[in-house]
């Protein structure tokens, strides 16, 4: 029962996304006509009379009333359908799916990372307490995670690809290269992954750490680690058996919420590494206002977070025995 009610739940949070997906690009000011010909105020517009007007408005299924047209986009969500790229001129799930490989690559390294990271960082500090450790990395990882994730973009390019030339400025392969192995292509990704992964991983890694060390504080103090102490068991057993498994319960949640943070960041990182994936996408159909594509790029980023939360609830019940109940 528990597990239905929440994919109830699921279900009804997507249908409300759904419809906020439509109307929401619909309230920005600007048509996408106006990035199609060019608006008055652009360089050399181009100038439509009503009837060629009348033509793409139609075509583009723009002329509708707005209910009509949410009608046909839910029933061609239904269908698997999710319409067609007004600026791209092309279908937009096949848009989303060759930009989609970029992000996932991108969020799932970076995920990881200060995933792994912020917890073991953070239950080393906990267990070391007023120590120099401690005391050093909570100066440093709170402080270096302060900066907005473009503004370290932007220091990164700058010092590492400006200055030093170690690394590449933008994109995710090397334009027109030709690869004479698998090994070689994917050193080539990861080569262009290095700056983009590093910049989300600092930007979140604080939050991570912070919560587990105050999670490993409150844990530390318990009766079953006094206990395990009492047995003469090694202080590296006690922390990673018995603190650190029930310190993650917190945890848990918080990276699930984070999720979506971690997309907006990747927006912003994406944007100034000029990395293919779904967040410039983004960006570009917001300045194109490409409806079709903000509705589908909105739709995906949606689907990621509940899926991120509803994994999140599956591991909280493994983790916590005492939620385990149908």
């Amino acid at each position: 029962m528990h597990r239905i009610t929440k994919i109830t739940g699921y279900v009804a949070i997507i249908l409300v996304v759904l419809s906020f997906n439509f109307f929401l690009p619909r309230l920005m000011p600007g048509d996408p006509l106006s990035f199609l010909t060019g608006a008055p105020g652009m360089d050399m517009p181009i100038v439509l009379d009503e009837e060629t007007r009348a033509k793409l408005l139609t075509y583009y299924g723009l002329d509708k009333p707005l209910s009509q047209q949410f009608y046909d986009y839910m029933l061609g969500i239904l269908h698997g359908d999710l319409g067609w790229s007004i600026y791209h001129n092309a279908p937009v799930s096949d848009i989303l799916i060759g930009a989609l490989k970029w992000t996932l690559l991108l969020v799932g390294t970076s995920t990881a990372l200060y995933m792994v990271l912020g917890i073991l960082l953070g239950a080393i500090s906990a267990w070391n307490r007023g120590g120099k450790s401690d005391v050093g990395l909570l100066v440093s990882l709170l402080s270096i995670g302060s900066f907005p994730p473009f503004f370290l973009g932007m220091l990164f390019i700058i010092l590492f690809s400006v200055k030093l030339n170690l690394f590449p400025a933008f994109g995710a392969q090397t334009p027109f290269m030709g690869y004479s192995s698998l090994l070689e292509e994917a050193s080539d990704i990861l080569y262009h992954l290095f700056l983009p992964a590093t910049t989300l991983v600092i930007s979140h890694i604080g939050g991570v750490y912070l919560l587990m060390r105050n999670s490993m504080l409150n844990v530390i103090g318990e009766d079953y680690i006094l206990t395990a102490r009492a047995k003469g068991m090694a202080e590296w057993y006690i922390m990673r058996k018995h603190a650190m498994k029930n310190a993650l319960l917190p945890i848990t949640t918080m990276i699930a919420l984070r999720t979506g943070f971690m997309i907006g960041g990747t927006i912003l990182v994406e944007t100034v590494f000029a990395y293919p994936g779904v967040g410039r996408l983004l960006f570009d159909a917001v300045t194109y206002r490409d409806y079709p594509l903000l509705q589908g790029a909105f739709l995906i980023i949606t689907l990621v977070i509940i899926a991120a939360n509803f994994v999140a609830d599956m591991v909280y019940v493994q983790l916590d025995p005492r939620l385990r109940h149908d």
